[in-house]
């Protein structure tokens, strides 16, 4: 139920934003973020219609994400997010962490809560913010440790996959 969420979504918010035609960008990668968001939440009894929205929800965050914030860090601060990593696995792993948090309501008494009702919330809350602050601080350092020494990489062309690939 999920991937159909995340699927419909995806196909209508695209052709939406995009005068009526297809992101190919949108569709390949925004369809698939239904996986990332339920995951959070698989663990908890849900019926069909709460994976319907949790997909829902997952595919129209991504594709407002490639849309409205992909363009924003690449124009102000000349950062490339080629792969959409953001928008794919950042922004529907926060959605499914925070429904996470909500859904411990809906199923408090499966096997593996180990607290009650409000203190599970709080775990939950904290391994959000927990994430986040990994996710940014050793992507923060991996960009330091790569781009440190920027004159590494001007003698090296632009697009030549032969500098780092073995080319057979």
């Amino acid at each position: 139920m999920a991937l159909i969420g995340s699927t419909g979504a995806t196909f209508y918010l695209s052709q939406y934003l995009n005068g009526g035609k297809f992101h190919a960008v949108h569709v390949q990668n925004s369809t698939l973020t239904r996986g990332v968001a339920i995951r959070a939440t698989a663990c908890l009894a849900m019926g069909p219609g709460i994976a319907f929205i949790v997909g829902l929800g997952a595919g129209l965050i991504s594709v407002l994400g490639y849309f409205y914030s992909s363009p924003y860090p690449k124009k102000n601060f000349g950062i490339f997010d080629t792969c959409g990593v953001d928008n794919l696995h950042g922004y529907p792993s926060v959605l499914g962490g925070l429904l996470s948090i909500l859904l411990v309501f809906v199923d408090s008494n499966a096997d593996f809560l180990v607290y009650g009702i409000g203190t599970q919330n709080i775990y939950q809350a904290l391994a959000v913010v927990a994430t986040l602050v990994v996710a940014i601080v050793s992507g923060y350092a991996t960009g330091m440790l790569v781009f440190g020494n920027p004159e590494s990489f001007a003698i090296v062309p632009d697009y030549e996959d032969a500098v780092w690939w073995i080319m057979e």
